[in-house]
């Protein structure tokens, strides 16, 4: 068909009239939109009314620390927000950058020639031509139809093919499933339908990760916390309204708001998407990489995926027929010349020179449901119907002899190994539409069975082992027959045996128990279509196992989609790369293992992260409720718990974001988190009730000495704390904590200890409420921080060996 489309003057008509296809919404967030996220978070709207609270009652008292207490929690929050900003803008920027790396191009015809564009350069009434796997890109209507069949499942739901005529509409955001052909571009940028679902065609799931799943839970549980506290502490205060009442609530409250954890979270999703984002992958969700991290088991397609999709033709067995093989070879030279749909197969058969006396009548595309296709062509009077599909699929179709000859030639050439495909032409000469009624009931005389060959892809076997390693399945999911499989999983590496394989045929009719069982017990499943690929993971997220599919093709696509963790190579088709959560740019194969490593380190940071945060959160619960019930001391207020979130923790976390290596899997991430911090803020407590105790026993002390000796006694174990985080593995990073922890400490102790009269260290010890401790009270201090710190450290060992006796294993090991 041919097509002159728009001529180059009114191409620039149009531009000059802004009908370009120029979306306003850009692929990752803008930096707009990343600074009004994180600035107006529930965590920060939440720490704006308590620091309203607090004005309130200071524009009532004009008690000056009220005022001096909001600065004090803004200024946590303000650090919190900046270093969320800052890393979620430098990821931005690295996706973005690598994201220019994956080119999506489409075909338009301009003066009568093909011209590939960015979608971003189509303008009104342009022609565009569209092949199978291709996204429509701007709404139209169809301009030639050669058996186009549109898949609108990803704007609408129903996953059913919808054979497009010539004027009929066409929507953005679905995709070419069979066939081909060209549409007019009559609604683009901001008018299109995919523009004005917002994307829908893209963003197709929201699912949160068992990470941040643990997050959300910690957070709900502290939040109901906070709030029972200060409901407890209203009903058992009897003073009133005072100062120092309202100091307290307002030190509960914001020591229980976990707006750090939530940020650093964040942060660390947007490192991870920086450092896998320079390795050559584009990461499509934030949370994807950590995603991977918690794959059990891995489904991935045969064809361009295990292998590189190069094929090429191994051998051509003939059938005893009218023909001479160079005939033969001529006729297959023909078909791949006529027909209009060149996948990878085609492309592969394409090295024979065609017959140009044929004439093209019609043509029947190929689709991953019917693993067929047909060309009808006429040669002078001669009218003949070529047929070309899968070696199994059409050889059912044959009669007895031709079956029993097929069957001969199969075993003789020991073909099994090959991707084989049968070429034949059609007994009748009805027309296409007749013949692709009843395309199940055909009357085919075979010619020759084509076998082609792929090779394996070199980097296939360090994802193998990784997932061997890790104990993670694999299930290969492929449409080609099960013995070719079998000898490519065997030249991996794999020994699969014919009980672990079953087709796609055999699934057919099988009730949901007995095709659980299936899925559970097989490792090929051969022969498959699109919708057994696609129950196939619906099966395995039934039964809570976290899938990832790894695929190329159109027929991957809705397995892709629904899988918890999607992933495509950059070679497959656009639609695929578009619903991918991971597409591995250069089609690396060996990205997976570094993605993997980055997962764990993701979890272990966050792990690592909430137990800075969340050991201050209970060591202010248990304060709280031994002031409430025995009346002990409470020696934090706002600006003390922000010295504390701002040098032990907030900083120290951000350091462990940017610096953490290791890549362990984290096997008990709950009950190590919890364990940790329990007992963690029991002995930061107990050091500091310990030290009242002594100081009082032995000394005379005044109210702000005691809560001097309690506050320097828990900063001390705290950074104790952090060392006992950071320094139990094999790390290259341990000088830099070290040095960090010590330097925080001697800066604090410089300030407590010493009374120099300097403007600014009075101001700065004015604002944090770091008052003088005299020189008498700093032995027995160092002394219980001291023995505080050693108690801790090794508790922690111990508790670490109890609750994680794997990772204390492969310690030793």
């Amino acid at each position: 068909m041919q097509f002159n489309g728009l001529s180059e003057e009114e191409v620039a008509e149009r531009i000059s009239k802004g009908l370009q296809n120029k979306s306003s919404k850009p692929k990752t967030k803008t930096i707009r939109e990343i600074f009004i996220e994180n600035l107006f978070s529930v965590f920060n709207l939440v720490i704006l009314s308590i620091i309203l609270f607090l004005l309130y009652f200071y524009f009532y008292t004009k008690d000056s620390r009220l005022l001096l207490d909001s600065v004090g929690i803004l200024s946590i929050a303000f650090l919190n927000t900046f270093l969320a900003i800052f890393q979620e803008i430098k990821a931005k920027r690295a996706l973005d950058k690598v994201s220019l790396l994956l080119k999506k191009e489409v075909i338009v015809i301009r003066d009568g020639k093909e011209v590939s564009l960015e979608p971003s350069e189509i303008v009104i009434d342009d022609i565009v031509k569209i092949l199978r796997g291709d996204q429509v890109v701007v709404d139209g209507s169809v301009v030639y139809s050669n058996h186009l069949e549109i898949d609108e499942s990803l704007l609408t739901g129903e996953s059913n093919p919808i054979h497009k005529k010539e004027n009929e509409e066409i929507l953005s955001g679905s995709f070419c499933l069979s066939g081909n052909g060209f549409y007019k571009a009559e609604k683009i940028g901001n008018e299109s339908f995919a523009a004005k679902i917002t994307e829908q065609a893209k963003k197709y799931k929201f699912d949160l990760t068992p990470l941040q799943k643990k997050i959300n839970s910690i957070v709900k549980i502290l939040f109901v916390v906070a709030v029972f506290l200060v409901i407890l502490e209203i009903i058992l205060n009897t003073g009133g309204f005072d100062i120092d009442f309202i100091r307290k609530i307002s030190t509960i409250l914001i020591s229980l708001v976990p707006q750090g954890l939530v940020l650093m979270a964040s942060v660390t999703f947007a490192v991870g998407v920086s450092r896998i984002s320079k390795l050559g992958a584009i990461i499509q969700k934030l949370n994807a990489i950590e995603s991977f991290s918690n794959v059990q088991v891995v489904c991935m397609d045969k064809t361009g995926t295990l292998t590189q999709n190069k094929l090429s033709i191994h051998h051509i067995s003939k059938f005893e027929n009218e023909y001479s093989e160079d005939e033969i070879k001529k006729l297959i030279g023909t078909y791949a010349a006529l027909t209009g749909d060149k996948n990878a197969t085609i492309n592969a058969i394409n090295v024979f020179e065609p017959d140009k006396d044929y004439k093209f009548i019609d043509e029947y595309p190929f689709s991953s449901e019917r693993k067929m296709s047909m060309i009808q062509a006429e040669k002078g009077s001669e009218k003949i119907t070529f047929i070309l599909g899968a070696y199994d699929i059409l050889s059912a179709r044959l009669d007895p002899a031709c079956k029993e000859e097929s069957a001969r030639i199969f075993e003789e050439n020991r073909l099994s190994v090959y991707r084989n495909v049968l070429f034949a032409k059609v007994r009748t000469n009805e027309t296409m539409e007749k013949l692709k009624d009843k395309p199940d009931r055909i009357e085919i005389v075979p010619l020759c069975i084509i076998s082609i060959t792929d090779k394996i892809r070199d980097d296939v076997f360090d994802a193998i082992k990784l997932f061997e390693d890790n104990g993670i399945k694999i299930k290969i999911l492929s449409g080609d027959s099960a013995k070719a499989i079998q000898e490519v999983v065997h030249e991996i590496g794999w020994d699969v045996k014919d009980s672990e394989m079953i087709s796609g045929n055999d699934l057919d009719n099988v009730s949901d128990e007995d095709f659980k069982k299936i899925v559970m017990n097989n490792v090929i499943f051969a022969r498959l279509k699109p919708e057994h690929k696609l129950r196939i993971i619906k099966t395995l997220k039934k039964e809570k196992i976290y899938t990832a599919m790894i695929g190329d093709g159109v027929n991957d696509l809705p397995a892709i989609k629904e899988a918890d963790m999607g992933i495509a190579m950059e070679e497959g088709s656009g639609i695929t790369k578009e619903v991918a959560d991971i597409v591995l740019l250069k089609n690396k194969f060996s990205l997976l293992p570094q993605i993997f490593d980055e997962g764990n380190k993701i979890v272990n940071t966050v792990k690592s992260v909430g137990k800075l945060f969340i050991t201050k959160n209970f060591f202010v619960i248990y304060i709280t409720l031994l002031s409430m019930f025995f009346f002990l001391d409470f020696p934090l207020t706002p600006r003390r718990v922000a010295l504390i979130n701002f040098f032990g923790i907030a900083l120290p976390a951000f350091m462990i974001t940017l610096k953490n290596t290791n890549t362990e899997k984290t096997l008990n991430f709950m009950k190590d988190l919890m364990t940790f911090v329990l007992l963690s803020a029991f002995i930061i407590v107990a050091a500091g009730y310990i030290g009242i105790y002594f100081v009082e026993k032995n000394f005379a002390v005044t109210e702000k000495d005691i809560q001097m000796v309690m506050l320097t006694i828990m900063i001390i174990t705290n950074i104790a704390n952090f060392f006992s985080i950071v320094l139990n593995k094999e790390d290259d990073n341990k000088l830099t904590y070290l040095l960090y922890g010590f330097f925080i400490l001697i800066i604090y102790v410089f300030f407590a200890a010493t009374n120099i009269d300097s403007t600014v260290m009075n101001l700065l010890k004015e604002f944090y409420e770091i008052d003088y401790v005299r020189a008498d009270l700093w032995p027995t201090i160092m002394i219980i921080s001291v023995i505080g710190s050693v108690v801790l450290y090794f508790a922690q060992k111990l508790r670490d060996k109890i609750v994680n006796p794997e990772s204390a294993g492969s310690d030793q090991k």
